[in-house]
Parts: structure tokens; sequence; C-alpha cells
């Protein structure tokens, strides 16, 4: 129990002074200054596009899920998602927006967007799009809030 309760102190005094340096290190090397996310984050991530027939035929349906991981340490918050299709001249044949309303935990995927409504009318490479855009959290790792996955349809 001491050594927790030391451990915690230390933390916390870790925590709170900043042990980075202001000045310039040698050969005009910047330093990190902005330690903005020190402390400990959660981190949505987009894990998995599929569609199910694995390979759509041309003007029938298809479906389409997005699945999103939190691989942080902590729960999430509520984050939306915006997905877009765009056929191989780059019109756009799909687009919509869901607010998820529940936080994932730590290491927990769930099930993001699912949508049967959507249709190759013809033949070829279909791409989809999807942007993750949290609130009421900040996100960890912006980089892996973006994702794409070419589509062949037959």
């Amino acid at each position: 129990m001491l050594f927790a309760l030391l451990m915690l102190v230390l933390s916390l005094a870790f925590l709170i002074n900043d042990y980075r340096l202001s000045e310039p290190a040698p050969d005009n090397i910047p330093r990190e200054k902005s330690w903005a996310r020190s402390g400990i984050m959660p981190d949505i991530m987009i894990s998995g596009i599929e569609t199910q027939p694995l390979v759509p035929q041309a003007g029938e349906s298809f479906v389409l899920n997005i699945f999103c991981q939190n691989i942080g340490i902590i729960r999430s918050g509520l984050y939306d998602l915006e997905v877009s299709v765009r056929d191989r001249y780059g019109n756009e044949v799909f687009s919509g927006k869901t607010s998820r309303n529940r936080a994932l935990d730590p290491g927990q995927t769930g099930a993001a967007f699912s949508s049967s409504m959507l249709r190759g009318d013809i033949p070829g490479r279909y791409t989809v799009s999807v942007s993750v855009i949290p609130y009421g959290f900040e996100d960890s790792n912006l980089q892996n809030n973006r994702a794409s996955k070419v589509v062949e349809v037959r």
C-alpha cells in the first residue's frame, strides 16, 4: 500500500512539473514545448470497412459496414461518422452522416455504420471514404480517423 501511494505521488509530481527545456537544443533543433497530450487519452480509429457480398453485383443492393475501435486506454466520448461513396469518375453516389450515441470502452470495437441501401449501378471501382469526428473528448491520434477502401462492383 505504501508503494502504491509513493507511485501516485511521483506520478502527480511528474504531471504537475514541466520538465521540458525552454531553450532550443544545440544545432538549432527545436524542442517540443506543447505537451498538450501528456495525460491519458481515448483514440477512436476506423478498424474496418466491409461489403456484403464481398464483390457486389452491378444494379444490386449491397451492405456496407464500418467498424470503429477505441485503441486508447480510457473510455471515448461520442463521435460522428461521415461516409461517402464515389464511382470511378469521382461522382458521389452516396453521402451520409451518423452520430454514435454510445462511447467505446478501451479496446472495444463497435459497428459505427451499416447500410443496405447502397447500389453500384455500373460495374467498376467505387471508393468508400470514412471520417470520424470526435466531440466531447479529445482524440489522441487524428491520423487514424480517416480511411478509404476501393470496392470492385461487377
